[in-house]
């Protein structure tokens, strides 16, 4: 079984998100399943969307030129990830209500018509079907509740993207509170430690 991880947060120390997926990777290999593929935005950012891209994306495959072809290089990198994984695991950290602009760079990156999603007579249909995603988030606050739950544009963001190409098994775990004392912090991470625990032991 093969696992794409992702991890968002510009951190390289101190980063919630990239402790429980560390300890997501770990459990996975002694899981036995051992194949990881892993990027950091933070040291490996993702181009923003340019106008070169989006006329690549909207040209068609056989009239696309040397130029554009080199220009979807990396969303086809990115893509091929994607397709070949089994599991996508994503840190993302919340940055102002929502994701981190790299996370969303790479969204855009691998959002294509034709290759993510089709459109039919009934709609958009997502074509990376039969993938499973675990996307754990954090943020300073408690957004879990209401009021505050309707400003999260974190993991509700990354559920509808990511249903819209297929990908409707999607579990999220959230870290909130991080910002407060380290008790709450340390029952915040041992509740998803063991939600992540749980999820691998129905994995299957």
């Amino acid at each position: 079984m093969k696992l794409l991880q992702l991890d968002a947060s510009a951190l390289s120390q101190g980063s919630h998100t990239k402790t429980l997926t560390h300890y997501f990777h770990q459990a996975w290999s002694k899981a036995g399943f051992d194949t990881i593929e892993q990027v950091d935005f933070a040291q490996n950012p993702p181009p923003h969307m340019t106008e070169p891209m989006i006329g690549a994306y909207f040209t068609r495959p056989e009239k696309r030129s040397d130029e554009q072809k080199q220009t979807l290089a990396l969303s086809d990198h990115y893509l091929n990830q994607l397709k070949a994984a089994d599991v996508l695991l994503i840190g993302s950290p919340m940055y102002n209500f929502t994701i981190a602009s790299t996370l969303k760079a790479w969204l855009d990156h691998i959002m294509r018509v034709g290759e993510a999603f089709v459109y039919t007579e009934n709609g958009p249909q997502g074509l990376l079907e039969n993938k499973r995603a675990v996307v754990i988030t954090a943020s300073g606050g408690d957004y879990t509740q209401p009021p505050m739950d309707a400003m999260d544009f974190n993991g509700t963001y990354l559920k509808t993207a990511l249903a819209f190409i297929g990908i409707e098994d999607v579990t999220v775990i959230q870290l909130p509170s991080m910002a407060a004392d380290e008790a709450t912090q340390n029952a915040g991470e041992e509740k998803a430690r063991k939600q992540v625990d749980e999820w691998l032991a129905n994995f299957g």
